[in-house]
């Protein structure tokens, strides 16, 4: 299997369309953008912004297989529908699976972190429910909607259950279930690939996000890459470590150069 390889916008040292050429003079492929937050009227919803990206996208060879609605970790699926948060997480889905849409998008990321983590039976019924209206959106387009949660397998089929949509997969990402719950990273994969859409890539140690360059933290990377490859269940590989921030910003005054060490781990486990 041919993989891509790409990186999240909000860990790339140089957001925004011109940092598309600097990732391509990296050897990048892609780029998950940030769809933006409710309070600054979503960077990504202004046509200017959307039309600038594709053009510099298409400039320097870079493409944009996924948009994240990271405003969902402020403003929660979890939250009920008649509050505030749970009024601005139905915005966010409608008005960014519409960007996706305009910028030919093919998936959409829709996390569960911060104020959207799912910790209750009810933040698990809400989430349900605007997944459930997410999908709704995009039936009968080609496009898919992508969960990133930090769910068991068993809870994650649930999910699927619950929602009923076949456009439903999940963003998997290859720290977080240790990081926040301690689950085994590539146990968690092999239960769940079959409905794996994408996937993030990121290393850490202690108990501390994006910590460890790849496969030099304690998530069990490289065995997580053995699934992988072996249930093929994805073409892109999205880098999201935090190369310019501590701790891995103290290894390299260069950020752009820790990002090159990734990129050729990811080349040699995956080649």
């Amino acid at each position: 299997m041919d993989y891509k390889i790409g990186i999240v916008e909000w860990a790339f040292p140089f957001p925004g369309p011109y940092g598309l050429k600097i990732a391509a003079e990296l050897g990048l492929q892609g780029m998950e953008l940030d769809f933006g937050e409710y309070e600054t009227g979503y960077q990504l919803y202004q046509p200017r912004i959307q039309q600038a990206y594709l053009e510099c996208g298409k400039e320097y060879g870079i493409e944009f297989p996924a948009i994240a609605l990271n405003a969902l970790n402020t403003h929660g699926m979890s939250k009920d529908r008649d509050t505030a948060d749970g009024m601005i997480a139905v915005e966010t889905i409608q008005k960014g699976i519409e960007t996706a849409q305009n910028m030919g998008i093919p998936v959409v990321q829709l996390p569960s972190f911060g104020n959207g983590d799912i910790q209750t039976e009810q933040d698990f019924y809400n989430t349900c429910e605007k997944v459930r209206f997410a999908c709704d959106l995009v039936k009968g387009t080609d496009m898919t909607i992508a969960v990133e949660n930090v769910l068991d397998a068993e809870q994650t089929k649930r999910m699927f259950q619950e929602v009923g949509s076949p456009q439903l997969k999940v963003f998997y990402d290859t720290q977080n279930y240790h990081l926040d719950r301690g689950y085994s990273q590539p146990a968690i994969l092999e239960a769940i690939a079959e409905d794996v859409a994408q996937i993030h890539v990121k290393d850490g140690y202690n108990k501390t996000i994006s910590s460890a360059l790849l496969g030099c933290g304690d998530v069990s990377f490289f065995k997580t890459a053995e699934v992988i490859r072996r249930t093929q269940c994805t073409k892109w590989l999205f880098l999201e470590n935090y190369y310019n921030r501590k701790p891995l910003s103290l290894l390299h005054r260069d950020a752009f150069e820790l990002i090159r060490r990734d990129i050729q781990t990811l080349r040699t486990v995956f080649s």
